[in-house]
């Protein structure tokens, strides 16, 4: 038998490029044709994007170049926010809610079954960025979408405020909440470091014994801040988000402040899992954070807990929100299944 199997391995192998060896593979330049069966307005979008180049910028190294790369960032995504706002016709306003800088998001048509109820939205942007009214844009995506309200909660952050004050922004304005409404019937979502923070925090209420989220809606989460999954090597480049060496992995030391990076309210990865709320995730083939999605829906999964995966061919990081500033039925599609994901658990 042993002989039989010694005979058969390289024939298993011819198939292998030459370039390429196992375990720390070399991968020869490649051209990436925009794959069949996408869209034509998100294949318009790929194809206006193949001319672009990754974001590589210089990593701050001081307080104050942070403060400034921090404000040049944001701008964009408060236009973004406004325009965003016109176009839908959704809402906001700005309210302290114990303590906690937050903006209430309203769509212009309230569906009945978020008439009573506020769902709990954490921004993106690497921890660092993405604050401010730049926050909404998410909240206004799923405002819009599922005709539901939504608290956008716009947590303390680096370069002033490192882990785990995000953590506890969320927990207080939890408590708060939870005082006029069913926390069963509540969801906590975001994406990217908001993921992370959707899956931390709920770890951090589970710690504390207060009760949790109905469900959780974790867009292509940061999961693991001490090591680099696949995907960070493999779509390195093709993703817009460009790689993890440099500014994003400044983000993530900035933000840890030291902690250990296994820690689980930094890394949700290395958590004990014994029960969790339900949870969707959404990445794409193209998006440099699917293997930590992957990898934490299938944590999730080992300890039987209810979690769904969407992967959407060709999308790169958060790509399923575009439908906020151009049509796209892949962006439709998306909150369609987390609308039957939060009838299902909260509604």
């Amino acid at each position: 038998m042993k002989s039989k199997l010694a005979t058969l391995i390289p024939t298993l192998l011819i198939g292998l490029s030459s370039s390429a060896v196992f375990a720390n593979a070399v991968l020869e330049k490649r051209t990436i044709p925009t794959p069949a069966g996408v869209s034509n307005e998100f294949s318009t979008l790929l194809e206006q994007r193949g001319t672009q180049s990754p974001l590589n910028v210089p990593v701050p190294t001081t307080k104050e170049e942070w403060v400034k790369f921090q404000t040049m960032y944001d701008q964009a995504g408060i236009e973004l926010a406004h325009y965003a706002l016109e176009q839908t016709g959704t809402t906001f306003e700005t309210k302290q809610i114990g303590g906690v800088d937050t903006f209430l998001v309203t769509p212009q048509n309230i569906a009945p079954e978020y008439k009573d109820k506020w769902l709990v939205h954490i921004h993106g942007g690497a921890f660092v960025l993405g604050g401010g009214e730049s926050a909404m844009r998410e909240a206004i995506w799923v405002a819009n979408g599922l005709g539901a309200q939504v608290i956008s909660i716009d947590y303390r952050q680096p370069p002033h405020h490192a882990f785990p004050a995000a953590i506890d922004d969320v927990v207080t304005v939890w408590k708060e909440l939870i005082k006029t409404q069913a926390p069963e019937s509540t969801a906590i979502f975001g994406t990217s470091a908001g993921g992370n923070l959707t899956l931390a925090s709920t770890l951090k209420l589970q710690e504390l014994g207060l009760p949790t989220p109905g469900a959780l809606f974790a867009g292509t989460p940061a999961v693991d801040l001490k090591e680099t999954s696949d995907t960070w090597h493999t779509l390195k480049g093709l993703d817009p988000l460009g790689q993890r060496d440099g500014v994003i992995q400044g983000t993530f030391d900035l933000y840890a402040n030291g902690e250990p990076l296994d820690n689980p309210l930094l890394s949700p990865i290395y958590a004990e899992i014994e029960s969790f709320p339900p949870t969707i995730f959404i990445s794409g083939t193209r998006d440099l954070l699917l293997s930590d999605t992957v990898r934490m829906h299938r944590l999730l999964r080992s300890a039987d807990v209810e979690s769904h995966l969407h992967v959407y061919d060709g999308q790169a990081h958060g790509d399923y929100m575009n439908g906020l500033i151009v049509e796209m039925p892949e962006s439709d599609d998306a909150l369609k299944e987390l609308g039957i994901f939060f009838d299902k658990h909260i509604n």
